[in-house]
């Protein structure tokens, strides 16, 4: 009679409703446990069918951007454009001031190659003014000869052969005379624009040193300040150098790229391992993938072009390939392309459609047959010729 437990309703009630509860929990948990399940089953699955659709290559976009550089010493005084800035022909981009001139001037063993220009000028301007004497005094001796042979003429002293040589190297004379007089003005004319040269020079030399190249305005009075035009459309991606800052030969300035691909030289790298060069060939069509909403299509022009070493951020651990192949890709014309992802550096993904390539057969690719040289298969062939 001590083990007897009499159960009421209530608690009848209350156990049923544990009961229920743990229920519930337990199928929830099921649920939860069959969904990961599922999950992972479908992950599974569409990974292996993209393996078997789709080989994926890690990639970067190459773009060949203009630099300005200094062809010599020169100190810029004034950008134009910066970072950012639209661009189009005709463009001033700086200004700069040649530091040249103040070689010359400080240099007292040499002499300015203005002075030597001017010089050789009024030396060949005298040449020609005696040059012109001469032709004047021939004609004044050909032309006497003519009135003799007109005289001899009369009296049948002589016949018009002789008078019509003289008559013609009279004209000769006479145009090579008019010749004389026209490069002597040409000579005059470039002597006086040496001599305003020669005079800036002076006015620079004197008492002139290169700590006034930082003044604008002198520069521009004395003309040695010198312009950079800009030759075709673009956007400027990098300002090297400050204003009023010296630049030495060879020196960058600014950085642009042009809106036309074909003068960038905009290529698609893709990484390509020893072991995955079967997916792709010379004029493989790919899908370059930027993000999810930015792609577009490039075909293989050239594999194996040359070999970098894979960015540690695109190896894999369980692989000891730590060196790949290059393969270049050309981007395909009539594509609308946003410009901030044909930059240099962009990393991308490089996609490949199984179902329309084959693998391809080693003997397909380019052969080297030693100690021949290169065999084109025909397939490549036929599209070098196209």
């Amino acid at each position: 009679m001590k083990d007897f437990h009499f159960t009421t309703e209530k608690e009848q009630a209350e156990i049923e409703q544990i009961l229920l509860q743990r229920k519930k929990k337990k199928s929830k948990q099921q649920i939860l446990f069959l969904s990961i399940f599922i999950f992972i089953v479908v992950t599974i699955i569409f990974y292996c069918v993209r393996r078997l659709l789709y080989t994926d290559f890690d990639g970067y976009v190459v773009v060949h951007n203009v630099r300005f550089r200094a062809s010599e010493d020169i100190f810029v005084h004034d950008i134009y454009r910066h970072n950012g800035d639209l661009i189009k022909p005709g463009d001033t981009i700086y200004s700069y001031v040649s530091l040249n001139w103040f070689h010359q001037i400080g240099d007292i063993n040499t002499e300015s190659s203005v002075i030597v220009k001017s010089r050789d000028l009024r030396l060949q301007h005298g040449l020609a003014y005696q040059n012109l004497a001469v032709l004047q005094a021939k004609m004044q001796e050909i032309k006497r000869q003519i009135e003799l042979e007109d005289h001899n003429i009369r009296f049948g002293l002589s016949d018009n052969v002789h008078k019509l040589n003289l008559e013609r190297d009279y004209k000769e004379t006479e145009e090579q005379l008019k010749a004389e007089q026209r490069k002597l003005y040409v000579l005059q004319k470039a002597i006086n624009e040496s001599k305003e040269a020669v005079d800036r020079l002076g006015q620079v030399s004197n008492g002139f040193s290169i700590q006034y190249v930082r003044n604008k305005q002198k520069m521009k009075e004395l003309g040695l300040v010198h312009y950079t035009i800009a030759a075709d459309s673009g956007l400027v991606t990098k300002n090297w150098i400050s204003e009023l800052s010296l630049v030495l030969r060879g020196e960058d300035i600014i950085e642009t790229q042009s809106f036309n691909l074909e003068k960038d030289n905009v290529y698609v790298m893709a990484y390509v391992t020893p072991n995955r060069a079967k997916y792709l060939n010379r004029g493989y069509k790919a899908k370059v993938i930027v993000n999810e909403d930015v792609e577009y299509t490039a075909t293989v022009v050239s594999m194996g072009a040359r070999t970098e070493e894979i960015p540690e951020a695109y190896r894999n651990n369980l692989s000891k390939d730590h060196i790949a192949a290059i393969a270049v890709l050309r981007i395909d014309n009539g594509q609308r392309i946003p410009f901030w992802s044909l930059v240099n550096g962009m990393p991308v993904i490089i996609r490949f459609n199984n179902l329309e390539y084959d693998q391809v057969k080693p003997e397909e690719y380019l052969i080297l047959k030693t100690p021949k040289g290169l065999e084109v298969p025909e397939p490549i062939k036929q599209q070098l010729n196209h």
